[in-house]
């Protein structure tokens, strides 16, 4: 799937090995949180990282509140913190976080609107990959959803709590929605799951109950996995990252509620679709347009002009974009291209060939169809150039691509493309083992030209390889072929042939003769292979291939299929060289035009081994093939003098010449090697001759040493005696400390205990009697633990005596919370020391201090605080949640403070000050007085104190006009004189503007049916007369008769146009207007309508503009339109002569313009004009008619998915238009 464009810095890959659990939460997200933390275990091996919607105002106590339900650490978090297993990181108010090199950043919010859940999963799942896993708990809109699919598709693991236990649903419903989620669970049911599926992780095998007692067992069954992918998609995953390998499969054992590997091994074999939906986990088919883009400013500034300014404008550029995923990259390149190239690209012949694994990615990529969240990273320019929008998506334009060619190809194992002027392979490689890393650069460079560029990834490197690739761009990781090129390179591929049939197939009609050329010779290699031998690790051959009698033969004596045994004189020193730079290498070594004989006469042969990686043990292929050097004739015969130098000897002494220096050049290579081995042998010979002398001579200082102890023992003898005596002085000195000390011990009240090292009571305090209720008797001689039917025996306790105070010789402050059977449940706060007595035993000073008093009055203060933090942070988003500002006066100091909701309120930044006048200054003059009269009567008293008040206010700075609606509460002293006054604000603007127009609305309705009554009742009268009228003529026919029934028709007819218009308008309004769609030519029906203006006479219809275009409407209705649009210039521009009909085509629309010369229309009407109800007047007066024509009109329009407008200028007519979809 394409990477969301959430994430704008480049992040760089973790080398942390464990799962990091990025938590996102809203509104009832704390109260999850809390439930999820409780079932926390202390070493579960994960970090985690809750990330909360909050306002950069807030002060945050989460960490405070979230300590009380979890004993691991919880942090609040800082820029750079790293991030440790079995701690929890809160992210700070009014901060977007991310993830990076095993880091947690934070940067200031700058948007409001931005996901800062989405950004931090984003992040993490690049970062951690399938060591990142998301949940996403109780909270508002969708926020998290694209987070958890980017860690779903880097193989991460998902969870959303259930949607019945969260306490706003929205943002896990959107989640689980998206198909993004793999568990839904209640919070506090997660982390048992979580344990359940990283368990295995922390015993270090796939399956951790087998793994500490079976490991090569498990690891059996590991590759007995792969092996069945292997086999079920030709991909071989043994090389890849195994760490990420592993977890995929415990991914998928856990979806599929397998613990055991075995049986998962047993489903897996049975059940195919399994095998295809684990094979998808394995691969990642993650990117984005543009990735990097300082690497394709590179890209288009240096590497394309290099590569273009060694090529004629006949010769195509080729690249191969390798691992391409879902075709963004592909298309990124062709898009740079396109643009370098400009115009010129037509006539350039560009072949980008993108490949990849997954037949899936493959597909989409072919199509070019992308949502528009797929598209970060492109400009607007180059979507509106490089896109074309289709049924809400956006499908690459042709031009892109036919330039790229995609196919199913693994680069590991079939042959690769070649005369390749690019490479891109970005994030690729960071998922392969090293030995794949170095076959995958080998491959290619084997498939660039000698000046080929490769583009890694920004975590990516060459490794090793610099010998066949340097550094053009370290930073962006880009690099220039060197060394030989053209090198034949083995490929062990059972998919050799149908990859290129592939290939072949969809390779585009304009390829150049020269690639067809490159896939028959492909193909004829993988046919005509030279002759050569299989050998295994120990150089025995395993099979024959093709005819081997000229270098190898079977060495009497013993049989043996060894072959350095069976090696030809002068092939097995060779052979032997080059298998053991094969095997140290690992990549395929040729030598050639080496010598040797057969029965007396020389020949030469090439060369090369070929380690076969695909394989579980080592083998090797040898291949032979002979080599066109010949010695040159020998002739001595003075007859022959003539013709020893022919052209032909010389040619063939060149050529022995050349080949002898190539030997001798070998040669000293390899005795430069010898002599490399064998000084490492003699400088690590001559380092143990040195640790031999030196251990001599430690030995002989050993010796001396031992003679100056002889005699500093003598002299310490000396000393002893001169100690005893002072030792007698200070006996004396101590028995005097220990009267003194034993006072003090007796009037100690504390309890306090004496312990021998064996933890054995030899001292208490009365104090100690006293409190726990026993005696001297009970209590001396006695085992600490076993004191008062063993209630010291404190697990806690013991901790304390046996492991701290050996360690660090004290303790203090240790609290135990203990049911003592003698005094009930207590607190107790314990103090121990240790210290020597003169006969160095060491004795264990244990004081006691009973704070049960003390922390149940902390517990209630704490709780107290807890409770009020809680009721605090409520309440905080409660009125953030609402909109609500908040304000305090001191109507005593005339101090007034207001929160930044408030200032913003009445237009006020952050930073301004206010006081009481400045605050009646932004109300508005009309409102300002009697807002003041109510807070002075709330001040004293009126209405108990309780202010409510609407009024309007202008904004300091902005100068908006707001409607405010205040709430306040006054409180009084015990003289009833008012203290403190606080309150609300809130912005009723919308709830006023609604009112207003619901009024308005109301008056243009009463309006409506006013003139309806009256556009009416004419038409009525007027038929009335004439019936009338008629009636007296019945029996006396009169030459006025036709006038009267002319008269009487035509009121009948203005009245039934009344009527339908009503009809129409009540359609419009429930949804009933039909369409009767056919396809018809617009000027012909412009040039049939309005047949009662043509015989009127007074105005003459022009039809202008394209006469063939033709539209698929309602024609009976766009009729409708146009009278309209005609009657009224007819009735507000009767001095119009010519009304013109302008017919167009403008993009995908037909557009119809009605064109007058009247007065025009002024500014401020426009916008009414295809209001309901609205009558303009003109000319300073109102016309007849109800306001519901140019309203009929536009919805018309509008359901034919068009849009109609106007143009006009006072005294210079009016043009009014319309499109429809073509």
């Amino acid at each position: 799937m394409p990477l969301p464009n959430l994430v704008d810095k480049d992040l760089v890959l973790s080398d942390n090995q464990f799962p990091v659990v990025g938590i996102g939460a809203s509104a009832g997200g704390i109260e999850a949180f809390k439930l999820f933390l409780q079932s926390v275990p202390e070493k579960s091996g994960m970090a985690y990282v809750f990330v909360q919607h909050l306002s950069p105002d807030y002060n945050s106590y989460l960490p405070e509140i979230f300590k009380k339900s979890t004993k691991i650490p919880v942090l609040l978090i800082a820029d750079n913190i790293h991030l440790e297993p079995d701690h929890v990181y809160i992210i700070p108010p009014g901060y977007i976080l991310t993830a990076t090199d095993g880091i947690l950043k934070l940067e200031p919010i700058k948007n409001k609107k931005v996901k800062t859940i989405d950004i931090f999963f984003s992040s993490l799942a690049v970062v951690h990959q399938s060591f990142a896993i998301g949940i996403v708990l109780s909270g508002a809109l969708d926020d998290g959803t694209v987070g958890l699919q980017v860690i779903k598709a880097y193989g991460g693991l998902t969870f959303a709590q259930s949607e019945d236990s969260a306490t706003f649903d929205s943002m896990p419903r959107s989640a689980i929605r998206s198909g993004a989620v793999d568990f839904i669970l209640p919070a506090e049911q997660i982390m048992s799951k979580l344990i359940s599926i990283n368990q295995p992780f922390n015993d270090g095998t796939i399956e951790g109950q087998i793994g500490k007692n079976e490991p090569e067992h498990d690891e059996e069954i590991f590759k007995q996995l792969l092996t069945v992918l292997r086999i079920r998609r030709g991909v071989d995953f043994v090389n890849y990252k195994q760490s990420t390998i592993k977890r995929r499969i415990v991914r998928r054992m856990a979806l599929v509620k397998i613990e055991k590997p075995k049986e998962y091994l047993n489903f897996l074999r049975e059940n195919k679709p399994e095998q295809d939906a684990l094979y998808n986990d394995m691969l990642i088919s993650v990117t984005n347009f543009f990735r990097d883009p300082q690497s394709f400013e590179v890209l288009c500034e240096s590497i394309l002009p290099a590569i273009l300014i060694h090529k004629t404008p006949n010769e195509a550029i080729r690249i191969w974009v390798a691992g391409c995923a879902t075709g963004e990259e592909a298309y990124s390149i062709a898009i740079c291209l396109q643009e370098y190239l400009g115009d010129k690209a037509s006539a350039r012949k560009i072949q980008i060939f993108a490949t990849d694994v997954s037949e899936i990615a493959i597909a989409r990529a072919r199509t070019g169809i992308y949502r528009q969240n797929d598209l970060g990273g492109l400009s607007t320019l180059q979507i509106q150039q490089f896109f074309n929008k289709l049924d809400g998506s956006y499908q690459v334009n042709k031009t892109i691509r036919d330039m790229c060619v995609f196919a199913h190809h693994n680069l590991l194992k079939d042959p690769p493309f070649s005369r390749i002027d690019l490479v891109s392979c970005r994030n690729v490689m960071i998922y392969l083992e090293p030995v794949l890393q170095k076959r995958a650069l080998s491959t290619f460079h084997y498939a660039l030209n000698e000046r080929g560029y490769l583009m890694l990834g920004k975590s990516e490197t060459i490794g090793t390889s610099t010998d066949i690739f340097t550094h053009v761009n370290k930073t962006q990781k880009i690099y220039q072929s060197k060394g030989p090129h053209g090198r034949v390179r083995a490929v062990t591929s059972e998919r050799s042939e149908q990859t290129l049939k592939a290939i072949d197939q969809i390779i585009p009609e304009n390829s150049s003769e020269n690639d067809i050329n490159k896939v028959a010779d492909a193909l004829l290699l993988s046919k005509y292979t030279p002759a050569g031998v299989m050998v295994n690790q120990s150089f025995d051959i395993t099979q024959f291939r093709g005819k081997t009698d000229p270098w190898l033969a079977v060495s009497p004596g013993k049989p043996s299929f060894n072959v350095l045994k069976m090696a030809r004189e002068g092939l097995s020193f060779e052979i032997r060289s080059l298998l053991h730079l094969a095997k140290t290498k690992q990549e395929a070594m040729r030598k050639e035009g080496i010598s040797f004989k057969i029965d007396n006469e020389r020949h030469y042969v090439n060369i090369e081994v070929v380690p076969l990686s695909d394989t579980e043990d080592n083998y090797y292929l040898i291949l032979f093939q002979n080599s066109m050097l010949s010695e040159p004739s020998s002739l001595t015969d003075s007859s022959k003098l003539n013709s020893r130098h022919t052209p032909e000897n010389i040619n063939a002494w060149v050529q022995q010449i050349d080949q002898l220096e190539k030997e001798l050049t070998q040669t000293r290579e390899d005795m430069r090697s010898i002599t490399e081995t064998q000084e490492a042998a003699n400088e690590e010979l001559q380092s143990a001759n040195e640790e031999l002398l030196s251990g001599s001579e430690e030995l002989r200082s050993l010796n001396e040493e031992l003679e100056t102890s002889t005699e500093e023992l003598q002299s310490s003898n000396e000393e002893i005696t001169i100690v005893n005596n002072e030792l007698l002085d200070r006996n004396e000195q101590l028995n005097n400390s220990r009267k003194y000390t034993e006072e003090i011990f007796n009037t100690i009240h504390d309890p306090l205990v004496i312990l021998d090292k064996d933890l054995v009571v030899l001292r208490a305090t009365d104090g100690f009697y006293n409190m726990f209720r026993v005696n001297e008797e009970d209590t001396e001689g006695k085992f600490i633990y076993d004191l008062g039917n063993k209630q010291w025996d404190i697990p806690a306790l013991r901790e304390q005596l046996e492991k701290t105070l050996p360690q660090q010789g004290f303790f203090k402050a240790f609290e135990v919370d203990h049911i003592f059977s003698t005094i009930g449940r207590r607190i107790m706060q314990l103090t121990a020391r240790q210290f020597d007595t003169y006969t160095d035993e060491k004795l264990t000073l244990l004081a006691i201090h009973d704070i049960t008093d003390k922390r149940k009055v902390e517990e209630g203060l704490a709780e107290a605080e807890r409770l009020l933090a809680e009721s605090k942070e409520r309440l905080h988003f409660a009125i953030e949640s609402a909109g609500i500002g908040a304000w305090d006066f001191n109507p005593i100091t005339k101090e007034l403070i207001w929160d930044n909701r408030c200032k913003e309120l009445y237009g006020l930044a952050p930073a301004d000050s206010i006081d009481y006048a400045g605050f009646l200054s932004y109300i508005h003059t009309d409102d300002r007085s009697a807002t003041d009269n109510s807070i002075n009567k709330t001040l004293k008293g009126a209405n108990r104190g309780e202010f409510n008040e609407e009024y309007r206010t202008i904004g300091k700075n902005d100068q908006k006009l707001r409607w405010i609606k205040s709430k306040g509460k006054a409180y009084f002293d015990k003289d009833n004189k008012a203290t403190r006054f606080i309150g609300t604000v809130l912005d009723v603007s919308i709830e006023k503007d609604a009112e207003q127009s619901t009024i308005e609305m109301l008056r243009k309705k009463d309006e409506f049916i006013s003139i309806a009554s009256h556009e009416l009742k004419t038409p009525v009268t007027s038929l009335k007369a004439s019936l009338q009228l008629l009636d007296r003529m019945k029996n006396d026919p009169s030459p006025m008769l036709p006038r009267f029934l002319d008269q009487a028709n035509r009121s009948m007819l203005k009245i039934t146009h009344l009527i339908d218009e009503l009809l129409n308008v009540n359609s419009m309004k429930e949804g009933q207007l039909r369409l009767n769609k056919s396809v018809f030519v617009i000027a012909g029906m412009l040039k049939d309508c309005c047949g009662h203006v043509r015989a009127a006479g007074v105005h003459e219809l022009v039809v202008q503009g394209d006469e063939t275009l033709k539209v698929d409407a309602d024609e009976d209705r766009i009729e409708q339109v146009v009278v309209n649009l005609v009657n009224n210039v007819v009735k507000y521009a009767p001095e119009s002569k010519n009304i013109y009909f302008i017919v167009e085509k403008e993009g995908n629309t037909a557009k119809v313009s009605v064109k007058d010369t009247g007065l025009g229309i002024s500014a401020d009407k426009i916008p009414h004009l295809f209001d309901r109800y609205y009558r303009a007047d003109y000319g300073g007066g109102q016309y007849s008619g109800m306001g519901l024509g140019l309203y009929i009109s536009s919805e018309i329009i509008k359901r034919h998915g068009g849009k109609i407008g106007v143009q006009s200028e006072v005294g210079k007519g009016s043009t009014f238009w319309f499109t429809l979809p073509l």
